[in-house]
């Protein structure tokens, strides 16, 4: 039976873990208890500070500040179109706006990259048999784990979706066996690019294995797909933007059966369209990883947020940390 009291008990997983659950949902939370750095500031931010490689310009916060955005998209596709006016005009600022298109890109690539786990250092093999049972693998995280995770090993388990021509998503070819796991990125993720012509690609190769090679891009029209902050009808809008995130938001909006969620606190402010999404699904049954470490009146305030935010569903709020994807052994420390 759900849980009902707004207290600050939390049921074990092992208790729910027979209920029947076919989907789940990656937030955050899932990664930085798995590399702390994850939750260190955003990339916008990491970008600004000394512990980057390369930092953004004074030209370049300058461009952020006037599009009122921390997204490294929206100036990047602006510089890329003020070098085609450029080159109109006989290229009088083409040093100034390559120069600044590299610092951009390149503080982009440094935030990422420091950030984000070596390859090597997660624990894939244990991730990779703890997807295989769900269905349906929904994350909003952007980074490379779950990727690496799959492709561990027996990768014809799961599908992502990019099998199209150049590794490309196709709308009109999305079907794919029952007994396979699907990779759905909510929120796109930086081996994702959005072409010039609309097309969402994964990179792939040796390339994923050098994390600054992701955004060294063959094109420079082509930009790293991922929301890495902002507003949830920011985000939404995005989302609507691009045939590959609609086609993932609207597959969570008509998931059924039961979902396990992870490292994700789906506030509102942030996340209200996935509550949505989950409120218009056919989804009866939500376990919700609560992390045990927070204060007893914390868990209370999420549990009565929730209760009353995700409607007509059967809650559930179980110690994360019991979960074998919220286990302290995943955890990689710091050298």
């Amino acid at each position: 039976m759900p849980q009902h009291n707004i207290d600050a008990n939390l049921i074990n997983w092992s208790e729910l873990m027979d209920l029947g659950w076919k989907n789940l949902l990656l937030g955050n939370g899932f990664s930085i208890n798995i590399w702390e750095k994850f939750g260190y500031g955003t990339l916008f931010e990491l970008a600004q500070k000394d512990v980057v490689d390369t930092k953004i310009a004074l030209e370049g916060l300058a461009l952020f500040e006037h599009l009122d955005s921390s997204n490294f998209e929206d100036v990047l596709r602006i510089l890329y179109h003020a070098q085609l006016v450029d080159e109109q005009l006989g290229r009088p600022q083409e040093t100034e706006i390559r120069e600044l298109y590299e610092n951009i890109k390149n503080s982009l690539g440094s935030a990422v990259n420091y950030a984000h786990i070596p390859p090597e250092m997660a624990d894939v093999r244990t991730i990779n048999e703890e997807l295989r049972p769900y269905k349906n693998v929904f994350t909003t995280n952007y980074d490379l784990i779950p990727y690496w995770s799959v492709m561990h090993t027996d990768t014809w388990r799961f599908k992502d979706y990019f099998w199209g021509e150049g590794n490309c998503f196709d709308l009109s070819d999305t079907s794919v066996p029952a007994d396979r796991t699907k990779l759905h990125y909510l929120h796109g993720a930086i081996h994702l690019v959005e072409r010039s012509d609309g097309k969402t690609q994964k990179l792939s190769a040796n390339g994923l294995h050098r994390l600054t090679d992701l955004f060294d891009l063959e094109h420079p029209e082509q930009f790293p797909l991922f929301i890495s902050e902002g507003s949830s009808e920011w985000k939404l809008s995005k989302i609507k933007r691009n045939d590959y995130l609609r086609f993932c938001y609207e597959k969570l909006a008509r998931t059924s059966g039961g979902i396990v969620v992870i490292g994700h606190s789906l506030h509102k402010d942030y996340d209200q369209h996935i509550i949505d999404a989950i409120n218009q699904s056919s989804i009866s049954r939500v376990a919700i990883g609560v992390w045990p470490l927070m204060d007893s009146t914390e868990i209370i305030s999420l549990k009565s947020r929730l209760t009353q935010d995700i409607k007509d569903k059967d809650l559930y709020f179980y110690d994360s940390q019991s979960h074998p994807l919220g286990d302290l052994s995943l955890y990689v420390p710091m050298t």
